[in-house]
């Protein structure tokens, strides 16, 4: 009975970090335009379900300054949809963005589709306290 417990709960942990190495990598989106406006965004969601975010943002005109706002904390997995919290030991001077409340949905190729198409690895966001991060979709490079 012992090695039942054992290996239900073994194959349940493995099942586990399966889900989430599936998550596991850098997310960007770069954007340059003719004028030479600039907006980047990168989530890296790391194996030990830590992440950072960085964001920056240079527009050109004469009021405008460059930005740049950075984030960290921790994600999990709940029914498919990844959670993100940030904690208060989480922020400081640097990473002054508050996750917590934030989700995203992972956006990929279903196994079924049997097509050429291609579908690149995306993380969507749904909800967020912070404004400009809801319904951002940034594709996943490694």
């Amino acid at each position: 009975m012992k090695q039942f417990l054992f290996l239900l709960i073994a194959s349940f942990s493995i099942a586990i970090t399966a889900q989430n190495e599936e998550y596991v990598g850098t997310y960007e989106f770069y954007n340059k335009d003719v004028k030479g406006d600039v907006i980047q965004y990168e989530l890296k969601l790391n194996a030990d379900q830590t992440f950072t975010f960085y964001f920056y943002r240079n527009i050109i005109c004469t009021v405008c300054k460059e930005e740049k706002n950075y984030g960290k904390g921790s994600w999990k997995i709940e029914n498919k949809i990844l959670h993100f919290s940030t904690n208060e030991d989480d922020l400081d001077t640097k990473s002054t963005l508050n996750f917590t409340g934030t989700t995203a949905r992972l956006i990929k190729k279903s196994s079924r589709d049997l097509t050429d198409k291609i579908v690149p690895t995306a993380l969507q966001f749904y909800k967020s306290k912070i404004p400009w991060i809801e319904n951002l979709k940034i594709i996943k490079k490694t």
